[in-house]
């Protein structure tokens, strides 16, 4: 289980982790992605999920198990299964410790999407990785600073910050995975739909895989 997020929208947390996700699933033969951000499905190119989806499943009064699921998810590219957010609320307490044991126990690698929302650190601690996703931004620092402690961090490099891959994992004493280049031709990529036919060249050598 793959967990990437961040503390500030805008951070490239979404194409860092379908990329991820789609990598996975090239590696592998089949990956799933938890969309709890909302984002993916336009970021992968595929159609606007209809139906109920990840937050329907962790309403606190739903019974669905890890085969319902998976039954949620829409096939992307590459063997990519993307489980799309559903809802905009959950009802009630969600069930996180029942989705962390279904998604540990799947045969296949997991990526969650979890954009700025805030899981509990149990989720954090049962993940295999949980990344924070960030621009070298000071207002993005200061928030990540009091916030939960993930494994390690994916810098998303921009020409012209004055922060260094070097000062970021010194002020947040966390360590930097990943540098991710700032490039347009991923935003185009991204704009025409087109993120995993052109992931190898534009990503793949990038990406935190381990």
């Amino acid at each position: 289980m793959h967990l990437f997020y961040s503390v500030k929208g805008g951070s490239g947390t979404t194409v860092t982790a379908a990329a991820t996700a789609l990598a996975m699933a090239l590696q592998s033969g089949r990956a799933v992605l938890i969309d709890l951000c909302g984002d993916a499905p336009a970021a992968l190119g595929m159609a606007e999920p209809v139906g109920p989806g990840i937050n329907e499943w962790l309403d606190q009064e739903s019974l669905a198990d890890g085969e319902s699921l998976l039954l949620l998810g829409s096939p992307a590219d590459n063997g990519l299964i993307v489980i799309h957010r559903g809802g905009d609320l959950v009802n009630g307490n969600p069930r996180w410790k029942q989705l962390a044991d279904v998604l540990l126990s799947l045969p296949m690698p997991v990526v969650i999407d979890a954009g700025t929302r805030v899981l509990p650190q149990d989720i954090h601690d049962r993940a295999k990785q949980s990344l924070l996703v960030t621009r070298p931004c000071y207002l993005s620092l200061r928030r990540a600073i009091n916030d939960q402690r993930p494994h390690g961090i994916v810098l998303i490099e921009e020409p012209g910050r004055a922060l260094t891959s070097k000062d970021i994992a010194s002020v947040l004493t966390l360590p930097v995975v990943a540098n991710i280049p700032y490039e347009p031709a991923i935003s185009r990529a991204v704009d025409a739909g087109l993120l995993a036919s052109r992931l190898p060249q534009l990503l793949q050598r990038h990406l935190p895989l381990n």
